[in-house]
């Protein structure tokens, strides 16, 4: 393992980190300021990764077009706002963020409609220019729906979700710190955020996608367990009392499980994404993964906990711990990701690092 370890050391230092984290809006966008603007709402996409929108500014705002990213679609219509909210052709006032990098661009936040109300786009936010305001709030399901996925509910095999949890009850899936290898803090401290992050369309991995905030969905089919994630439409194959198999590496590993009472415990090896997900940190080939999916005796929560085994990055084995919860109704829906061409999603982010 020393020799791994020494050979993982020179091949690292030469490769460079793939692109990990999606996303930390504070490494694009500048959070201590705000931009006011007011104009026309020329185009919008309402499109996985973030919904975009397109404003032309009035001359009283320097008259040029700006584009504005914010959050993901599914999860403001899982909390009431709509595709229609804010159309084409919409003379609108928006408060946001500014970019870091690029001209023109900005997250928005605030927007103000012509009727007055004031659209909220992320949750915990205070309105800005009125008290006539639509907040982000869970929405419910249809009674149907509800009946229907409490029929059909067996044990693990539903859809759990992070949806609906109260704030204080959304647990941190991140440690604050890692135990890294000499090595491994190396790579992590090479790792420039700006470039590594990807903004586009490129799927999580593991152990990255367990992450997610996007509801799961486990599928029973015999001999295999399938996971579902929304988040990219990515799936997981767990073979159930099965051996590891001579599998190619994959971006997700070869994943055996079996049943501890009650608990799904599962392990996942043949990993080769190069990264953890998290901060530049990066993982050997010889990584291996332990998950424990524990539902609760009244099997309304799924308690998670996973051990990454990785000696050319950890002095020890890490574990994380998070939970999902069970809203009978809930669905796991197409994430239909799509590229934005003429985006600073789709620009080179090197081009923007000087001066940053």
């Amino acid at each position: 393992m020393r020799k791994r370890a020494g050979i993982y050391l020179v091949l690292i230092m030469l490769l460079p980190i793939v692109a990990a984290a999606h996303h930390s809006r504070a490494t694009f966008f500048d959070m201590d300021q705000i931009v006011e603007l007011e104009g026309e709402i020329t185009r919008v996409q309402w499109r996985h990764p973030h919904v975009r929108y397109w404003l032309q500014a009035d001359p009283a705002y320097g008259g040029a077009e700006w584009e504005m990213e914010t959050t993901p679609p599914s999860l403001l219509e899982r909390q009431g706002i709509s595709p229609d909210i804010v159309a084409a052709g919409t003379r609108v006032r928006v408060a946001g963020p500014p970019s870091r990098f690029t001209a023109n661009t900005m997250e928005v936040s605030h927007v103000l409609l012509p009727d007055g109300r004031e659209v909220l786009l992320h949750t915990g936010l205070d309105p800005r220019w009125t008290e006539n305001a639509v907040h982000r709030q869970t929405l419910g399901f249809d009674p149907e729906a509800v009946r229907a996925a409490e029929a059909a509910a067996r044990g693990l095999f539903r859809v759990w979700s992070r949806m609906g949890m109260a704030a204080d009850d959304r647990p941190q899936f991140w440690l604050g710190s890692y135990p890294l290898t000499e090595s491994a803090r190396a790579v992590a401290a090479a790792w420039d955020r700006a470039i590594g992050t990807d903004v586009g369309c490129r799927g999580k991995d593991m152990p990255w996608i367990m992450a997610s905030n996007w509801p799961f969905e486990f599928l029973d089919e015999g001999d295999t367990i399938r996971l579902l994630a929304e988040e990219f439409d990515r799936e997981r194959l767990i073979h159930v009392n099965g051996s590891v198999a001579e599998a190619p590496p994959s971006p997700m590993g070869y994943s055996t499980g079996r049943w501890e009472n009650g608990d799904l415990v599962v392990v996942t090896t043949h990993i080769n994404t190069g990264q953890m997900g998290r901060d530049g940190i990066p993982l050997s080939d010889e990584v291996e993964i332990r998950e424990r999916f524990s539902p609760s005796q009244d099997q309304r929560r799924l308690d998670y906990e996973m051990t990454i085994i990785d000696a050319a990055t950890f002095i020890e084995p890490v574990t994380m711990t998070s939970h999902w919860i069970w809203r009978p109704g809930e669905t796991v829906k197409p994430y239909n990701c799509i590229e934005t061409p003429g985006s600073w999603t789709t620009a080179d982010q090197s081009e923007f690092v000087e001066g940053r």
